[in-house]
């Protein structure tokens, strides 16, 4: 039996091309939204705060989690999962965010994972500083750390890192894992994975990060430099400059307000000529405008060393505030 030829020809395009298979999904794409419940752990804390305080950093933490689609696991229930990955699950976790605070005075530290629930395995790290703060900066600082997880955590996949870096003042160089990239203002991709970086200056301190950085994610930074702080001794060489040269400089000018006036113990009887004019006069002058000009240069000088050797001040560390997929942090 012939089949006809129409019927053979529409069989044979209806078969799939040969080495044609679909097509896999891409391994690193983004995480779909609404399968993604963050549950935060009950915080740990180095130092003492009452209950209240604990409560509002656990709100804080929450309000930047919640700034993004992904939903949250009810506080409730993460307290009582803990920090147990299986009762984590079972309360409907997909991942979760240990916090770690560390105080000394009025100065935290603040550690954040977020911690795949499936695996256990920590995707990023983040570590901020809150120096002389008050609890409601904690707060907030905790808010703005709660909004970078989620950003990073909705750009997974979603091409390569970028690095934003500036420092104040700009000009330094910006080392990654110990290689020379460049210097501030920076702008360059990186691979993904935890990287150390480190900014250095001539006349400043070296300063050094250690983040995590996710495909598709920005990481904008702006790092201050402090000076390098000088020797004691030092400044107490230029202490010691500015008070010889004001006292050298308030010489000079004393004896130069007495250049031309009369010797009055000498100016009596045949001293004084018929206009009353005294022969003898101060001639100081020339001794007061070198001690003038000489106390100014040591004055200047004893300046200069205090400056270049002050003691660093305290710089506070400011909040990381959401901008748009990216992050702006200040230090």
């Amino acid at each position: 039996m012939r089949v006809p030829l129409c019927v053979l020809l529409g069989w044979l395009l209806a078969m799939p091309p040969a080495g044609v298979v679909r097509a896999a999904p891409a391994e690193n794409a983004a995480t779909p939204a609404e399968s993604v419940r963050i549950a935060v752990v009950p915080l740990k804390l180095e130092g003492q705060v009452d209950e209240a305080t604990r409560k509002g950093w656990v709100v804080g933490l929450r309000r930047g989690l919640g700034r993004g689609s992904f939903a949250l696991v009810e506080q409730d229930a993460a307290d009582r999962a803990g920090d147990a990955l299986e009762r984590l699950r079972e309360a409907g976790a997909t991942h979760l965010v240990r916090t770690s605070i560390t105080m000394k005075s009025r100065d935290f530290l603040l550690e954040l994972e977020l911690v795949d629930a499936g695996s256990g395995a920590v995707l990023f790290k983040s570590q901020e500083r809150c120096e002389i703060c008050g609890v409601g900066e904690v707060a907030d600082l905790l808010d703005s750390q709660g909004a970078l997880l989620q950003t990073r955590l909705a750009a997974l996949g979603q091409g390569p890192p970028m690095l934003i870096l500036d420092t104040r003042p700009s000009g330094a160089r910006v080392h990654v894992d110990g290689e020379l990239v460049g210097t501030t203002p920076l702008e360059r991709p990186l691979l993904a994975g935890a990287r150390k970086i480190r900014v250095t200056m001539p006349g400043f301190v070296a300063e050094e990060r250690e983040l995590t950085f996710v495909a598709g994610a920005r990481e904008d930074l702006v790092i201050p430099l402090q000076r390098t702080p000088g020797s004691p001794r030092q400044r107490a060489l230029g202490g010691a400059a500015v008070g010889g040269g004001v006292l050298l400089f308030g010489a000079g000018v004393a004896l130069l307000a007495l250049d031309d006036l009369p010797f009055k113990k000498r100016c009596t009887g045949a001293e004084v000529d018929a206009d009353g004019d005294c022969r003898w006069l101060f001639n100081t002058g020339w001794g007061g405008a070198a001690l003038a000009v000489s106390g100014a240069v040591l004055l200047t000088l004893g300046i200069v060393a205090l400056v270049r050797n002050r003691a660093p001040r305290s710089v506070r560390s400011a909040r990381v505030l959401p901008t748009g997929l990216g992050v702006m942090a200040r230090f």
